[in-house]
């Protein structure tokens, strides 16, 4: 297994990319560097390309004298506005990380009037949502931290120029292990929003300490997928082409080691984190005994389930599925040093480990 230093050098690497949006210079870095680290470890690895519309949008918000922390709702609306009329709204939390969510919920519009959304979050950190490339909302919209919605609904001036352009991006795919043995499939998403590493990073990390620990045993197939943060655009385009019914599946989906503060203490692995399986009887159980000491819960979730391991589940695999949120999620101030700990990522991917094996040993 990767040792707690190697763990820990893969999320601040990966992190020092900048926000890693799916197409953009960041994910190309990204996807070079992880290359180069699976073939360090002996992997045979190839590019798996796919092209989409990329949303490109600047947008500023001033109120009262002062530049409110804002970003663009992506795939909200293309064109050129500057106003001072607009409307705001406040949304759950909830809808962050479901690309499918927000939309239904927000209000009517007539015509273009803006939309400013407030979503309750870290202060003055906006919180990013899960998007949906292939529908445009309609109106402009931006997201701001609900500490900054009475200030701007006092008076505020927007500004917000977005365009469609021609996109590209690659998953990453890589084989190790004898091609004899029997196979399991390893993935974690590869893009997000932010620096991620937290949400992303810590995944990737123990994606890889699991590759490397199966790769004696089993003809590993790992995946790094990008688009997550667009409908699982990246999953989507690699699950076209497989056959994916009756094959093993472990997931590495958001905040694997995200880390919460502890008031006078050490930062310890959030309570917002889960383990879903398709495992059963025996087997289920020792995989519930073993994933609380990484606090992961263990709930039912059939017969749908959040996330990457969803899309998995519904390709007709067998899944153990990882995945979770932290209270850095989606935001800007997800870095290395404030979103985990070497301890956390090393605790995790032992863990995450162990589960693994016992779901393979249970389903051979």
């Amino acid at each position: 297994m990767l040792n707690q230093a190697e763990l820990y050098a893969i999320v601040e690497k990966y992190a020092s990319f900048g926000n890693h949006h799916t197409g953009t210079e960041a994910d190309r870095a990204t996807t070079r560097w992880l290359i180069d680290l699976l073939e360090g470890m002996g992997a045979t690895v190839e590019e798996d390309p796919y092209s989409f519309e990329r949303f490109v949008c600047q947008t500023e918000l001033t109120a009262g004298g002062e530049t409110v922390p804002c970003l663009p709702l992506f795939y909200s609306d293309i064109g050129k506005i500057d106003t001072t009329v607009f409307s705001t709204y406040c949304a759950d939390y909830g809808h962050v990380g479901n690309a499918r969510s927000l939309d239904p919920t927000l209000p009517s519009s007539d015509g273009q009037t803006p939309l400013i959304i407030a979503i309750d979050g870290p202060a003055d950190l906006p919180v990013q949502c899960n998007r949906v490339p292939t529908q445009l909302l309609g109106r402009p919209a931006v997201i701001i931290p609900d500490n900054w919605l009475d200030r701007v609904q006092a008076g505020a001036h927007l500004r917000f120029d977005a365009h469609l352009e021609p996109g590209q991006s690659s998953n990453v795919v890589a084989l190790l292990g004898d091609p004899a043995a029997a196979q399991v499939m390893i993935t974690t998403p590869l893009t997000g929003w932010t620096p991620a590493a937290g949400e992303r990073g810590t995944g990737l990390a123990a994606a890889l300490a699991i590759a490397a620990a199966l790769a004696d045993d089993y003809r590993v197939v790992f995946s790094a997928c990008s688009g997550h943060e667009i409908d699982h655009l990246g999953l989507r385009h690699y699950l076209s082409t497989r056959d994916l019914a009756g094959q093993r599946a472990i997931h590495l989906g958001a905040s694997i080691a995200a880390t919460e503060p502890v008031p006078g203490g050490e930062p310890r692995l959030g309570d917002r984190r889960m383990c879903l399986t398709t495992a059963v009887g025996d087997t289920r159980a020792a995989i519930a005994a073993r994933v609380p000491d990484a606090n992961w819960s263990m709930p039912d979730l059939a017969p749908s389930w959040p996330g990457e391991g969803g899309t998995w589940l519904e390709a007709g695999a067998q899944v153990l599925s990882f995945l979770g949120g932290a209270s850095l999620f989606h935001t800007t101030d997800d870095i290395a040093a404030k979103a985990t700990t070497p301890a956390a990522v090393e605790l995790a991917a032992t863990v995450a480990i162990d589960a693994t094996r016992m779901f393979l040993d249970g389903s051979s």
